[in-house]
C-alpha cells in the first residue's frame, strides 16, 4: 500500500511540475543557471514551479535540503567572508566568519514547527504551521550571504520557496551564494530553484517583485523607504528596519565588564550590525571611569571640537544619512581621513556628546560611538528611550540593580534587549539563542525564525480525539 501511495504521489508531483512549467510563461525548473535568471518574472515563475512540488515534500526532505546547505557551505566560510569584505568594503573578515557560522549552524529548521494540540469534551483542536508559498526577500549589503543563508533555512524549513532580491552593492557574492545553495540542494535531493534571484538586481526589480501576483509574502531588510514599500504592498510583510541601539550604563554597573562588552560589540564588523551599540548613555558618577576603561579596551577618545566637527562633515551627508564611504570602515581609516592623530590601532572612536548630537541621533553604521552623560538613572533611561527613536529595535543595559534592569527592559520595549553583555548576543553570535539576521521591528515579529514564515492553521475534529474524556 505504501509503495502504491508513493507511486501516486510521484506521478502527481511530476504532473504539477509539468503543469507549472507550461503555465509560467514557458519557464521550467530546467531554466536558469542554479537559480539565477535574467529577469524577475522568470525567476519567480521558477520558484513557483519549485514550490508546487516542495509544498508536498516530507519533513525529512526539508531536513535533507537544510543539511545539504550546511554541509555544502562549510568549506567556503572563510573565502566567503573575504569576498563579502572585498565587494562591500565594509566590516572585518573575522566578524563575517562568525556571522556566517551563526547563520549556517544556529538557525533552527523544521524542529521548531511543532504542532499544538488541545483535547477535551469538544474533541481535538490542532494548530500547525503551513507555508505561505513563494516568499519575496530583500537583503542588505551589510549581511549579504548571511541573510541569504539564514532566510533560506528559515523559509525552506517552513515549506516555502524564495525569490531573493540582492542589494546591488553586494550582487556578486549574493549571486554566488544563491547559485552554490542550489547546487548543494540539487546534488543532495534533485530539487531545483528553491531559492532564485536575478543576475543584475536593481531597485526597479525589487519593486516589480513586491507587486508580482505569485509572491505570497515579503521579508524585507533595509532602510525605511523599502520597508514602507513592502508594508504598503498589500501582501503579508515582515519588515526589518532601522535601529539606533543605546547602551545604558548605570552607577551600579561592573565598569570593567561594561567597557569590555561595549567596545568589543561596537568594534564587531566595524559597527555595521543594526543591533550594535550606536551610543552610550551613562550616569555621571561612573562616566569618567567608563571612558578610562573603554580606552584601555581599545577605544580612542576625540576631544578636540574642530576634529569632531570635521568628522561630522565628513561622515554625515547633508540629508542626514551616513556617508557610505565610511560605513563599516575601520576606525583608523576614519581618523586618517579626518587628519586626527592617534597611537596604536584604535578599535572604535568615542567622544562626549549630548542627546541631540548628530552622532547620537544618526544610525552611523561605523565605529563612532558618542557618550552621553546624565545626572541620574531616571534621566539616563529617558535619554536612552529618546535616542532609540521609537525603532523598537535593540537596547542594552549594564547594571547590577535588578529594578533598573527590569524598568529599562520594560520602558525600552525593543525587539532585542541585552543585560550585561554585548548586543551581538541578541543576534545569536556565540550561540546565545537562535540566529537573528532578520529582526522585524516595524511589523513587530521581532527576531525571525521558521515560524515567522509560516501560516498558523487550525484544525477542529469535534468527534475526536481525546483520551481523557468522551462526550
Amino acid at each position: 500500500m505504501d509503495n502504491l501511495e508513493d507511486k501516486i504521489r510521484s506521478i502527481l508531483t511530476e504532473e504539477l511540475q509539468n503543469a507549472g512549467a507550461s503555465s509560467s510563461n514557458g519557464v521550467s525548473n530546467d531554466s536558469g543557471e542554479n537559480g539565477i535568471f535574467d529577469n524577475v518574472d522568470d525567476a519567480i515563475a521558477a520558484a513557483k514551479v519549485a514550490e508546487d512540488s516542495f509544498i508536498d515534500a516530507s519533513i525529512d526532505t526539508r531536513n535533507q535540503v537544510l543539511d545539504a546547505i550546511k554541509t555544502g557551505f562549510k568549506p567556503y566560510i572563510e573565502w566567503m567572508a573575504k569576498q563579502i569584505k572585498e565587494e562591500t568594503g565594509m566590516g572585518t573578515v573575522d566578524a563575517k566568519i562568525a556571522k556566517l557560522n551563526n547563520a549556517l549552524y544556529n538557525t533552527p529548521g523544521p524542529e521548531i514547527l511543532q504542532p499544538e494540540a488541545e483535547t477535551g469534551d469538544g474533541g481535538l483542536i490542532m494548530y500547525e504551521y503551513a507555508p505561505y508559498g513563494v516568499i519575496g526577500a530583500v537583503g542588505p549589503s551589510t549581511n549579504p550571504s548571511e541573510t541569504v543563508i539564514a532566510n533560506a533555512i528559515m523559509m525552506l524549513a517552513g515549506g516555502n520557496t524564495v525569490y531573493f532580491g540582492a542589494h546591488p552593492g553586494a550582487k556578486n557574492i549574493t549571486r554566488w551564494t544563491i547559485e552554490k545553495l542550489n547546487e548543494f540542494v540539487y546534488q543532495a535531493t534533485g530539487l531545483k530553484n528553491l531559492v532564485t534571484g536575478i543576475s543584475e538586481p536593481t531597485i526597479e526589480s525589487v519593486q516589480r517583485m513586491m507587486k508580482h501576483p505569485d509572491i505570497a509574502a515579503l521579508s524585507v531588510t533595509g532602510g525605511p523607504a523599502v520597508v514602507h514599500q513592502a508594508m504598503t504592498s498589500g501582501k503579508k510583510a515582515i519588515g526589518a528596519g532601522a535601529g539606533n541601539p543605546p547602551a545604558i550604563v548605570d552607577a551600579t554597573a561592573d565598569i570593567d565588564l561594561a567597557a569590555h562588552n561595549i567596545v568589543t560589540s561596537a568594534a564587531f564588523d566595524n559597527d555595521i550590525l543594526c543591533t550594535a551599540e550606536k551610543e552610550v548613555i551613562v550616569e555621571k558618577p561612573v562616566k569618567d571611569q567608563l571612558i578610562q576603561k573603554m580606552e584601555a579596551e581599545g577605544a580612542f577618545m576625540v576631544t578636540n571640537k574642530a576634529d569632531i566637527d570635521r568628522m561630522i562633515d565628513m561622515t554625515i551627508n547633508k540629508n542626514g544619512t551616513p556617508n557610505r564611504k565610511f560605513v563599516g570602515k575601520d576606525a583608523t581609516f576614519i581618523l586618517d581621513e579626518a587628519h586626527v592623530s592617534y597611537t596604536g590601532t584604535p578599535k572604535i572612536i568615542i567622544l562626549e556628546a549630548d542627546k541631540d548630537h548628530p552622532f547620537t541621533l544618526t544610525e552611523m553604521l561605523m565605529p563612532i560611538v558618542p557618550i552621553v552623560c546624565c545626572p541620574d538613572f531616571d534621566s539616563t533611561l529617558k535619554t536612552a528611550y529618546y535616542v532609540e527613536g521609537g525603532n523598537h529595535h535593540t537596547a542594552s543595559i549594564h547594571s547590577n540593580n535588578l529594578v533598573h534592569i527590569n524598568k529599562a527592559a520594560h520602558r525600552m520595549n525593543t525587539s532585542i534587549f541585552v543585560v550585561n553583555g554585548p548586543t551581538f548576543a541578541g543576534t545569536g553570535v556565540g550561540h546565545t539563542g537562535a540566529s537573528a539576521l532578520t529582526i522585524a521591528t516595524p511589523t513587530g515579529e521581532g527576531t525571525a525564525t521558521a515560524k515567522t514564515y509560516t501560516r498558523r492553521r487550525r484544525l477542529n475534529s469535534p468527534q475526536g480525539f481525546s483520551l481523557k474524556s468522551w462526550n
